[in-house]
């Protein structure tokens, strides 16, 4: 008796040895908000646990345990293989069985508890459209207004930042994960990232996003769809008005600790105007390799080659009477640009530190963007390219949850590197009109906590540290000068702070105090006859805000009253008619402004639906600035249009049938500082609707068709600010928008 106590005993103390806890939080791949009530179950014994409020959970193993097994409802479930770590960080991703094809009805863009302005446009909003370009889904987002002239022409504004850039988007940074889609001198061109490769955009406004630097209009961050789920080809074919064509394919797959994405994508167009064709094809690798859960290695290599001509923009006579013509010199000359774009990035996270619901990780990203560019123009050919290089880190510290929060610390450095060398050839000999060599670096040192003050107050406060310096050299010695110069600014410190009080869990108020600043382009610190301007400074301001959001029975709502003092606007003026501009300093403008999103989701057994509508008032002014002894102070800033709306409704049945509709109206605005001329308002509606379902079990099938601009109004798609007339001509502002067009496709995925 004795010895079988004593054998008992033993084999009880061997099973306590090795018997160990293990802990983890399950998180949305998307949102990454925690999965409360998600299932965890050991492979072997099907014995599990689920997570608590905070996605947590704790669980006990064996030896011979081998897997775990992740399900939660809605959401495709996954097995993990068992290591020697203790805690786990497992995302999981939304099993939506359109294949990214159809209208699927989601959360609202709102986070109720953000201490600042942030919305996010998911994949359900991004469909609503012909996927061509994102300008009607940023566009629904109030504070933002994005103008599009052609698919290569287009220009993003935040409350009024960046209006003056004349053909593009400037003073707004983006990213595409974590690589830098902004130049070094300030420029974005995020129409080259195709629509089938974004999975979220997350939009926040004015200087707030301290870790991804402090632009004055604010940052677009666009999130690749993750990989981890079943297995599956899919391909998306629209064809549409004005010759459109497209089509989008998608391969994904998964080997041992690896999961990959392939995607071929190609956009052309015959253009609604003369002069106008688009052509753009591109290939994306994305791939994850999780070795353990405590790292994790993503490579991301896009490569993209497009040609577009240009037929630039019009006089008010050809704009009201003859729309489809391109400019004269434009489209006498077969105006273009044709380009090659690679994008490369690197990242690898790493956990170091994992007790007690206490973690450590680090996240480092080396990135590489190479772009070479030919453009024929009227005057002259630009012939540049371009090597920017550098690396992002950042470490995160994430600590036990206190009133249903994770508080959490993040402190990194963001190191970018660009190499521009650009030349102008004479049109007829293509010899050198000139040739220009410059390198731009910048330095981002950043922080930003998010914390909780007793049981309602949520804090998000940070800083940001920049500095920036261009090296220019001349290497044009037929005329006997030489303009190189170098343009260092000072650092610049940025801080933010915003903070939340929730009323329970689904109201709050949030206010918001930030700095941001943005330094000159290339082409501003130049002056018309490419010598270094020493009098342009960086626009500086300061950005304060308070709002509200909530959510009461189905509506979410958001309302926020904010104002911006920016100090030394930089303001571009054409100096001719072939292509030059000069910059100045505005001195000081001041910009209000109201923004208010609503929407009403209701969720049926047989059907799901959503109202929804954004509104933003802007009163953006000049409070000091003189221009060649005429003061414009109180005149508004031109380009931006007062009153900016938004509604839609969008249906979805469990038979398959879904729909959208969508009505967007742009009041009249100035196209000048003198306020003298002014576009015309002007209302656009849009349809899609179509049948998606999944006809096996591997199969689901979309069919779509849409309507863009209904009513077929007559309206200026984007403007060109404070155009000047050349001789008798007239000065040219507008860029028309598209007549009545029709598009539609089909989509098929496979599941293997």
């Amino acid at each position: 008796m004795r010895f079988l106590s004593i054998f008992f005993l033993l084999v009880l103390a061997n099973l306590s040895f090795g018997q160990r806890t293990i802990k983890g939080v399950i998180k949305d791949a998307q949102t990454k908000e925690p999965l409360i009530g998600a299932t965890v179950l050991i492979q072997s014994t099907q014995r599990g646990v689920a997570t608590d409020r905070f996605g947590k959970f704790s669980l006990e193993i064996q030896p011979q345990d081998d897997s775990l097994k992740i399900s939660y409802t809605g959401y495709f479930p996954k097995t993990i293989p068992l290591s020697g770590n203790d805690f786990y960080q497992i995302n999981l991703a939304i099993a939506n069985l359109s294949g990214g094809c159809g209208v699927l009805v989601r959360d609202s863009p709102i986070e109720i508890t953000m201490p600042a302005p942030f919305m996010k446009i998911s994949n359900a909003n991004l469909q609503r459209d012909n996927d061509a370009i994102i300008t009607p889904s940023l566009n629904r987002v109030p504070g933002v207004f994005m103008q599009s002239g052609a698919l290569n022409t287009n220009r993003i504004t935040m409350r009024g930042i960046g209006n003056r850039s004349p053909f593009s988007t400037n003073k707004i940074r983006a990213y595409l994960n974590e690589i830098p889609l902004t130049s070094g001198d300030g420029e974005t061109t995020i129409e080259d990232i195709d629509l089938s490769l974004i999975n979220e955009v997350k939009v926040w406004k004015g200087p707030t996003a301290s870790i991804y630097g402090a632009g004055l209009g604010g940052m677009i961050h666009l999130k690749t769809a993750p990989t981890d789920f079943k297995e599956n080809i899919q391909t998306k074919l629209t064809v549409g008005s004005f010759g459109l064509v497209r089509n989008a394919t998608d391969l994904k797959f998964t080997g041992n600790r690896f999961e990959g994405n392939v995607n071929f994508n190609y956009t052309a167009s015959d253009g609604y105007r003369d002069n106008n064709q688009y052509g753009r094809q591109g290939i994306t690798f994305l791939g994850i390799y999780r070795p353990s859960g405590k790292y994790e290695t993503t490579i991301l290599a896009n490569l993209t080659d497009a040609k577009a001509f240009i037929p630039s923009s019009l006089g008010i006579t050809d704009f009201t009477e003859n729309p489809r013509n391109a400019a004269f010199t434009w489209g006498n000359a077969m105006g273009n640009e044709d380009y090659q774009k690679s994008i490369f990035g690197l990242s690898q996270k790493a956990q170091f530190l994992s007790k007690d619901n206490l973690w450590v990780d680090n996240v480092t990203s080396l990135f590489a963007v190479v772009r070479n560019n030919y453009e024929l123009r009227p005057f002259n050919i630009l012939d540049e390219a371009s090597t920017s290089f550098g690396v992002r880190s950042v470490f995160n510290l994430n600590m036990p949850p206190i009133n249903r929060t994770f508080p959490k610390a993040s402190v990194g450095v963001e190191i970018f590197n660009e190499n521009y060398d650009w030349k102008t050839l004479d049109v007829d000999t293509e010899m050198d009109l000139s040739d220009n060599k410059e390198q731009r670096l910048n330095y981002n040192l950043f922080a930003q906590s998010y914390f909780k003050i007793g049981e309602r107050i949520d804090v998000l406060a940070g800083v940001n540290f920049n500095n920036t310096n261009y090296d220019y050299t001349d290497l044009f010695k037929a005329n006997g000068e030489d303009k190189s110069g170098d343009y260092t600014f000072d650092w610049v410190v940025s801080p933010r702070l915003g903070l939340t009080y929730n009323f329970g869990y689904n109201y709050s108020l949030f206010a918001t105090v930030s700095h941001g600043f943005s330094p000159p382009s290339v082409s501003e610190t130049l002056t018309p006859s490419g010598v270094i301007n020493p009098n342009i400074q960086p626009e500086k301001g300061w950005n304060f805000e308070i709002g509200s959001r909530g959510k009461w029975k189905k509506l979410t709502y958001e309302i926020t009253a904010y104002q911006m003092n920016i100090n030394d606007l930089i303001v571009i003026e054409p100096f001719d008619n072939f292509g030059n501009i000069i910059a100045r300093n505005a001195g000081k403008t001041l910009h209000r402004g109201v923004e208010v999103y609503a929407d009403w989701h209701v969720r049926k057994l047989s059907h799901e639906w959503r109202a929804f509508a954004s509104y933003n008032f802007a009163d953006y002014e000049f409070i000091d600035f003189l221009n060649v002894d005429v003061n414009f102070a109180g005149n508004a800033i031109p380009g931006q249009p007062p009153h900016h709306f938004n509604a839609g409704f969008d249906y979805k049945k469990t038979s398959g049938w879904y729909g959208n509709v969508n009505f967007q109206h742009v009041a009249a605005m100035p196209l000048n500082d003198r306020n003298f001329d002014y576009t015309t308002d002007y209302q656009l509606v849009n349809l899609k609707f179509g049948w998606q379902k999944r006809i096996s079990t591997r199969v689901d099938l979309n069919f779509f068709g849409g309507i863009q601009n209904l009513l077929n109004e007559k309206y200026a798609s984007m403007i060109l600010p404070n155009a000047r007339p050349f001789g008798q001509n007239e000065a040219r502002f507008f860029y028309p928008g598209l007549p009545i067009n029709y598009y539609g496709g089909v989509a098929a995925k496979y599941f293997f």
